[in-house]
Parts: structure tokens; C-alpha cells; sequence
């Protein structure tokens, strides 16, 4: 087999973007940027890998021409890899662009899960190749380190490239996120897998509070509009490829614990919807969060979270849930949870 350290190094690397991009879909501190800085050089290192990969395909198919199920199936995850590679590409170069509802940065992903279910596959039947001396040798290692410094150059010149031409591509936070509305309370109306509440009727809501805490409480949205509030200037960054800063105002978590005194062995609190949606946090974490009523001076509308919403600098917006009814207490820890939502 021709140069069969690229199909182990392709493997690996291909491993490393997935789990370098779902960690930076999740993140939104800052000083884990680091993240989607190793998913761009990985993807620069993938391209020119390919030109190896390519040869072994063309090599393949010079030999045998005859077009089998497998080679149907491969050139489907062929195809997969080429416009994940696009779309990322593209996404980052060009700026927001939107098919039938969905950001191109929400289809990457998507074809990126579609990838790693082929490409799942595709190794089972091919998991011979990793036993080839060649393909794991100390040059395969060398080669993975060359690939890797010449895919920082490149993406370190390429962000240089978008600077210097002042593409679409180098306003984007760190996240990979582009700005939208900032400041004006008119941003996305988005919700997690088309998440939707009934019509909330605001005489009969009520906010509770329970688990590990000395007694239940529960508030009515009067009593919860006589608490001392507190105004935030918070980016909310959607995994949906945007971001927004804007004026946030409510009650802070902090005095709400500190109001119900938690168990002392307690670990984490959960927020959760009117729909069952729910995220749990540290009780650190969510002493920095805020329960908004208003953005922007204004009540919240109901696909922005009326009539409370939680508001969590340093989160992706995922994790900010809506049409909150019910807070609690945990004597577990914060880590008691899918890193994504199911619902």
C-alpha cells in the first residue's frame, strides 16, 4: 500500500477536530479560545494531508475500476469530509451565511456527525492498515509533527489574510461568532430544538426554589418584581453562529442563595424551563449569573424568555435558559448532566 502513514495520520487528526470542535461549540470563556485555534490548524494540516490521501484513493481506483458498495459508501464520506472542510472554510472567511433556516457553522456540524458515523465505518473495514509497520513508525510521527507546525503557519497567515483584506471573517469573536444587534435589544429569537413554552399567564406563574435547601420557596412574579435588581451589560453567543451584547437587568443568583440557605453540602443548582429544559451549574458558577426580567429596558419577549430568563456570562447561549419556573439545589455535583441538552 502507498504511503500508508496517511491513512493512520488522516484518522488521527480527523479524531482530534472532532473533539477539539465539539469542545469549542461548548465553550465560551475567553481563556479556552485555545480550542478552536487547534480545530483551525487541524483542519489546514487535513488539507494538505489530502494530497497523500489522494494519491491512495487515485492509486485504489487505477487498479480496480469496478464501483463496489464500499467504494460507494467511501465516496459518500469523501464527500462529507470535502464539504465539512468547505463549509468551515467558508464560515470563517465569508461570514454568516444561512440555508433554509440554518447557519452554515449549525449544517458543519452536522456534517461533521455525519462524518464521524461513516468514518466510523469506513475504519472498522479498513483496521488492518493501523497494523502496517509503516503506518505507526517514528517517521509517521515526524511526519503528524510537520503536518501540524506547517498547519499553524498557515493559520496563523490566514488570519493575517482576512485582517489584511478586511474579510467578514476577521470580525469574529472568538467563538467563531459574528455580532448581531448589540446594544439595541433586537437580536435572534432562538430556542434549542425548536423548544417552545404554552403562553405563560403571569398571575398564575410562579418561581420555585427547592432541593437541598432548608425550606422551599416559591415566588409570584409581584414578589419577584419587588426584589432588589441588578443591570449587566452580558454577551449572549449563540451556538448558532451569532453573538449579542447587550443590557441585562434582574436579580442577582447570589442573593436568591443566599436567601434559602443552602445545605452545606451542596455542590450545584439547577435552572429549569417551563418546557422541562434544564442546565445545571457549580453554586460558584451561578453566584456570577443573573435571573433577567428585562433587556434592554424592556420586559422580555416571549421567545427572548419572558417572563425570566437566566442569564450566564462566560456560557454559550445553550446554556441559558428561558421561561424559567423552578430552581434547584443539588447535594451532587455540576458535572450530573449531558454536555448538551437532549430536548
Amino acid at each position: 500500500m502507498r504511503f500508508p502513514w496517511a491513512n493512520s495520520l488522516l484518522l488521527l487528526l480527523l479524531i482530534l477536530q472532532l473533539i477539539s470542535g465539539f469542545a469549542g461549540f461548548l465553550n465560551g470563556r475567553q481563556m479556552e479560545a485555545w480550542l478552536l485555534w487547534l480545530h483551525g490548524i487541524g483542519a489546514y494540516a487535513i488539507c494538505l494531508l489530502l494530497i497523500w490521501k489522494g494519491s491512495i484513493i487515485l492509486s485504489a481506483y487505477a487498479r480496480r475500476r469496478a464501483l463496489t458498495g464500499h467504494r460507494l459508501v467511501f465516496s459518500v464520506l469523501l464527500a462529507f469530509l470535502l464539504v465539512t472542510i468547505f463549509s468551515g472554510f467558508s464560515w470563517t472567511y465569508f461570514g454568516p451565511r444561512y440555508f433554509f433556516g440554518f447557519s452554515l457553522i449549525t449544517l458543519h456540524i452536522f456534517l461533521a456527525i455525519g462524518l464521524a458515523v461513516l468514518m466510523s465505518w469506513h475504519i472498522w473495514h479498513f483496521r488492518w492498515v493501523i497494523r502496517v509497520p509503516e503506518a505507526n513508525d517514528r517517521r509517521a510521527f515526524l511526519r503528524l509533527g510537520g503536518l501540524s507546525i506547517a498547519g499553524l503557519l498557515i493559520w496563523q497567515g490566514s488570519n493575517l489574510i482576512r485582517q489584511g483584506l478586511t474579510l467578514p471573517g476577521s470580525r469574529r469573536r472568538f467563538t467563531g461568532s459574528f455580532e448581531t444587534g448589540s446594544l439595541s435589544g433586537i437580536f435572534p429569537q432562538v430556542s434549542w430544538i425548536a423548544d417552545q413554552p404554552p403562553k405563560v399567564d403571569i398571575n398564575n406563574w410562579r418561581l420555585i426554589v427547592d432541593g437541598a435547601i432548608e425550606q422551599p420557596l416559591t415566588y409570584t412574579w409581584a414578589e419577584i418584581l419587588q426584589m432588589e435588581s441588578k443591570q449587566e451589560i452580558v454577551t449572549l453567543d449563540c451556538t448558532g453562529g451569532w453573538y449579542s451584547e447587550q443590557v441585562w437587568r434582574g436579580i442577582p443568583v447570589s442573593r436568591l442563595l443566599d436567601a434559602v440557605k443552602a445545605d452545606p453540602d451542596a455542590h450545584s443548582i439547577t435552572f429549569v424551563s417551563l418546557t422541562g429544559y434544564e442546565r445545571r451549574f457549580t453554586l460558584e458558577q451561578a453566584r456570577r449569573y443573573l435571573l433577567a426580567s428585562h433587556v434592554a429596558g424592556q420586559p422580555l419577549s416571549r421567545g427572548h424568555g419572558y417572563p425570566l430568563r437566566l442569564v450566564a456570562p462566560d456560557q454559550r447561549g445553550v446554556n441559558w435558559v428561558k421561561w424559567l419556573t423552578r430552581i434547584r439545589i443539588n447535594k451532587s455535583g455540576s458535572y450530573w448532566q449531558l454536555p448538551l441538552p437532549i430536548q
